[in-house]
């Protein structure tokens, strides 16, 4: 690999895979701190290459440098990498902010609605981390992103004893916080309330009652009122929980009868692999998304179910770059290190989403055809009369 102007030259490559990156990737660099000089490293893009295989190959940094030094790329410590890694979170955030337009132009949108001024939207999550050679789980990196900037705000490293919650993290009044099925109980509904934050929740069948009253008399018939709900029209009740009792929204639409389908395979490949009995409500339950939350009346159905949507999406992406390239060496030295680490692994997650893209889209002559939806596109001869 020959570096020149800052370029890696002859090396198609990664050429090929700079075509993906944002424009600008490079100036944005500097601009946001995370090179200042390039001593040792002879190349931005020497830099890019080192972080990535660092990132997307879940090596460690020390076997990253060696690599590296081996290629003839660079001749730096780990030490040193570990620093620019650090120095990389903002430029790594912001590249995946880009990568989200590019990817998702027409199904996932940024731009933060005029509903939510000046509020923050964070979402919360965890995933296990098993180091390389590990038989068993190692660490639970519990995180939390403000969605509309992709900004990881809150980053809690535990051992696989401390489970996935609420009190695991802080929040201020006027926050919204979206949240999958494991934080809907009523202890995670009693600590927003005492932290004066708004909510979105999946709803966890059994894992909180539902009342039609405050004085919790009177059951809510689910299943009853889930008959009732359509596709693409979201429907809706207050309701009830809660020891001390709280006031919140249920939120339900139909699946599609494709995505209802998978689901309900999923649910019982799942509970036979972990050898658990399926159960005919919780099956049922697969045909609908249920969300719980108690922002107010001026806010539509539709608009809760955009939020969780968007930090669905988000989040997919994420657990998608887990399960086929791992999430490798997780930085354990400080919650800097470990934001510039998710803000890298999210970069390469929609990276990767935006190369299976375009792959989809590939033909052999570089661009495509217009069509003919009567007789297929038109082939056109240039052979000599």
């Amino acid at each position: 690999m020959e570096i020149e102007n800052g370029m890696v030259q002859n090396d198609e490559n990664w050429q090929t895979l700079c075509r993906f990156f944002p424009d600008n990737w490079r100036h944005k660099a500097f601009e946001l701190g995370a090179c200042k000089r390039l001593r040792g490293y002879g190349s931005l893009d020497v830099l890019m290459r080192m972080l990535l295989l660092h990132l997307a190959d879940g090596i460690s940094l020390r076997q990253t440098c060696a690599i590296a030094r081996q290629a003839g790329w660079a001749n730096v410590s780990d030490v040193s990498l570990l620093k620019r890694l650090r120095q990389a979170s903002q430029w790594f955030r912001w590249l995946a902010r880009q990568m989200l337009h590019q990817a998702h132009g027409g199904r996932m949108d940024l731009q933060r609605p005029p509903w939510l001024a000046g509020r923050r939207v964070k979402s919360i999550d965890a995933t296990v981390v098993s180091e390389p050679g590990s038989t068993g789980t190692d660490w639970r990196f519990h995180y939390c992103l403000e969605l509309f900037e992709l900004q990881c705000e809150q980053v809690v490293l535990t051992d696989h004893s401390v489970g996935e919650k609420v009190s695991n993290f802080h929040f201020s009044p006027g926050d919204v916080v979206v949240g999958d099925r494991v934080y809907c109980s009523g202890k995670s509904i009693q600590e927003f309330t005492q932290a004066k934050a708004d909510w979105v929740l999946r709803y966890r069948h059994t894992s909180l009652g539902l009342f039609e009253d405050a004085a919790r008399e009177q059951d809510f018939d689910l299943f009853g009122f889930l008959g009732g709900v359509k596709q693409a029209v979201a429907a809706e009740r207050w309701l009830w929980s809660g020891k001390t009792p709280v006031q919140f929204r249920l939120i339900a639409i139909r699946k599609s009868k494709q995505a209802a389908e998978q689901a309900r395979k999923d649910y019982i490949y799942n509970q036979r692999r972990k050898k658990r009995p399926v159960t005919e409500s919780t099956l049922y339950l697969q045909d609908y998304i249920i969300v719980l939350s108690n922002l107010k009346e001026e806010v539509s159905a539709s608009q809760v179910l955009m939020l969780y949507r968007l930090r669905w999406q988000i989040e997919v992406a994420f657990k998608r770059l887990k399960s086929i390239l791992g999430l490798g060496h997780l930085p354990k030295q400080d919650p800097q290190s470990c934001r510039a680490w998710l803000h890298g692994k999210l970069f390469i997650a929609l990276l990767v989403e935006r190369m299976v893209e375009e792959a989809r889209l590939f033909s052999p002559w570089g661009y495509p055809l217009p069509e003919d939806r009567s007789s297929g596109p038109e082939l056109v001869s240039v052979a000599g009369s």
